[in-house]
């Protein structure tokens, strides 16, 4: 006959089970419902552009409180593809407003150097804020803008041979500019 729990072993759990509720309203909940994000795991995760702006009337219709950002004209999808050669880099980057959102996923056929990273409008020259800084053969993830501005990749090819890189993204975005042997390509990218 199995034997209770002991009140010391209750009164634990329930302090563990405390303790990850908290862990959660601080981490998910309070970012993606108020926009108050101490941790930062709000803004990592896309969920603070979820939050309601303050003074929303709690009777705004459900259309209108997800509603894309201004400028984002409507969800776009994204496919590009680049051949590296050795020692070369390139930026693609894409106009976004602040608070709009993106899902990407990128692949190289070998090893690249590369930096996530985005330049706000009215910084001053060459200052950019980086969001992801590594070497590797691919990365995916949701990206919520921080400013309004230009966000994108950096890859660049630390070898001798001609590597490969596909992009995928569908958002909330502008047009994409490429950064490739000091020209600048503007691609115009349709709503899908």
């Amino acid at each position: 006959m199995p034997t209770a729990p002991s009140r010391g072993k209750i009164l634990g759990v329930t302090a563990i089970a405390a303790g990850v509720a908290t862990i959660i309203l601080i981490a998910v909940v309070l970012p993606a419902e108020y926009g108050i994000d101490p941790l930062r795991t709000g803004a990592a995760m896309g969920l603070t552009a979820m939050a309601k702006p303050s003074g929303a009337s709690p009777s705004a219709s459900p259309a209108a409180s997800s509603a894309p950002a201004p400028g984002s004209r409507g969800l776009k999808q994204d496919v590009y593809e680049v051949e590296l050669r050795p020692f070369e880099g390139v930026e693609y980057k894409y106009r976004m407003e602040k608070g709009t959102t993106m899902v990407y996923s990128w692949a190289a056929t070998d090893a690249v150097e590369f930096e996530f990273h985005g330049e706000p409008d009215g910084a001053p020259k060459k200052y950019f804020d980086s969001y992801e800084k590594s070497s590797g053969r691919e990365s995916q993830g949701t990206f919520a803008a921080p400013t309004s501005g230009i966000h994108g990749w950096y890859w660049a090819n630390p070898g001798a041979t001609r590597i490969k890189v596909r992009l995928t993204t569908s958002g909330f975005y502008g047009d994409a500019t490429e950064f490739r042997d000091g020209d600048r390509t503007v691609h115009h990218i349709t709503i899908r």
